[in-house]
């Protein structure tokens, strides 16, 4: 490590603490990719753990590729870091079972199912089994599938709680059957798949394979961080607390304020219940923000404030005061869009061209009241990561 930038005092105690589970909470803004990269840059560099000890999670390709851009600088571990393991929890686990395919009844060329392959082959069992598809709609019976992989139940540990079920678990069996006799996996199987040799019970009943592929992930990682805690799921969480079982080296970075996913299976409870788990935990909190104004920052807080089940933190920037946060009320979505219009035409007005106005919504079901109110007054648009709804 060269030339490390000054780290503030709770970012310090982070980056240098070694052995033991760790919480940071992680305030939005307050520099938590800068704690990652050096914590692990600071456990090879000066403390001397072999890279390829490290395994380092995130929840998109995207994040696990400017992490691991970041460790390789010249300022940080350079060639080193390619030793490490930096990925998302399912990229990592596929690394996993592409090593040990036999603990889980495939081959090393396995291939990974997507959304696509995955409804095809519940069209399929669907029709074997001669259900009525308007009763049982594949989409349907293929978001319970996942919801219980999601869970870690198999088959055998669905929650009956209807006739319906009944038959959803039938249509899961054979779904299984199906991957298994096409050496296949869905994105669901790949965490699941590996909890399951992790949890495999160390008696004489597990099979060589299994049992070999266990013993070398349980001595595989001697320092584990993970991303994003807050967005984890229940899996994903069974996941880390068997890889760190022998060491107790989690490092778990987080803010259950920025808990969003709930809808995809995300668990709040994994952070704020992490000291139960792990009860000699350290726990530090980043609570400076460097991304935002002082009246941004203290209203932000406002509204979160209030949540009696949050970590309480108090979060605080050195930055100006900016501008007046201004509160607008909408009758509903389309007196919003009405809104969002006269903004843009008083923007252009004030000389800021359309490529400097941007417009956020929370999920692409917004966007076609918005785009209705642009096109109403033939104002061109763009939308970034995603199709128009009338082209969809």
């Amino acid at each position: 490590m060269k030339n490390v930038p000054e780290l503030n005092g709770p970012q310090a105690e982070a980056v240098a603490h070694v052995g033991g589970p760790l919480l940071v909470f992680a305030g939005a803004g307050s520099g938590k990719t800068r704690v990652i990269t050096y914590r692990i840059a600071n456990l090879v560099a000066r403390e001397r753990v072999a890279p390829w000890r490290v395994l380092a999670v995130t929840f998109t390709n995207k994040a696990a590729g400017e992490m691991r851009a970041r460790l390789e600088h010249p300022e940080l571990l350079g060639p080193v870091a390619r030793d490490l393991w930096v990925g998302t929890f399912h990229a990592t686990c596929a690394k996993f079972l592409r090593l040990f395919p036999e603990a889980i009844e495939r081959t090393k060329s396995f291939v990974i199912y997507d959304s696509t392959d995955q409804k095809a082959v519940v069209t399929r069992v669907l029709r074997d089994m001669n259900l009525d598809d308007r009763r049982y709609s594949p989409k349907s019976v293929l978001s319970r599938i996942l919801k219980e992989k999601q869970e870690g139940r198999g088959p055998g540990e669905m929650h009956l709680d209807s006739y319906l079920d009944d038959a959803i678990q039938k249509a899961y069996v054979r779904y299984e059957a199906a991957l298994r006799s096409a050496n296949a996996l869905d994105f669901e199987d790949l965490i699941l798949s590996v909890v399951r040799v992790l949890e495999a019970p160390a008696d004489g009943s597990i099979a060589p394979d299994v049992l070999r592929a266990r013993e070398a992930l349980e001595k595989k990682f001697d320092y584990l961080l993970v991303d994003e805690f807050q967005d984890t799921n229940q899996i994903q969480y069974r996941l880390l607390k068997r890889l760190a079982a022998r060491t107790k080296n989690l490092c778990v970075v987080g803010d259950d304020d920025q808990s969003i996913y709930r809808w995809r299976g995300a668990d709040v409870r994994n952070i704020r219940y992490f000291r139960r788990d792990w009860p000699d935990a350290k726990v530090v909190k980043l609570e400076q923000n460097y991304r935002s104004t002082k009246r941004i920052v203290s209203s932000a807080l406002a509204v979160i404030a209030p949540s009696p089940t949050r970590e309480p933190k108090e979060l605080w920037t050195d930055n100006d005061d900016g501008s007046p946060i201004r509160v607008i009320a909408c009758a509903d979505e389309r007196d919003e869009a009405a809104c969002v219009v006269r903004a843009i035409r008083d923007a252009r007005e004030a000389g800021i061209g359309p490529k400097q106005t941007a417009v956020f919504y929370r999920v692409h079901a917004q966007s076609r009241v918005l785009e209705e109110a642009l096109r109403s007054v033939d104002m061109p648009y763009q939308i970034v990561g995603g199709t128009k709804f009338y082209d969809r």
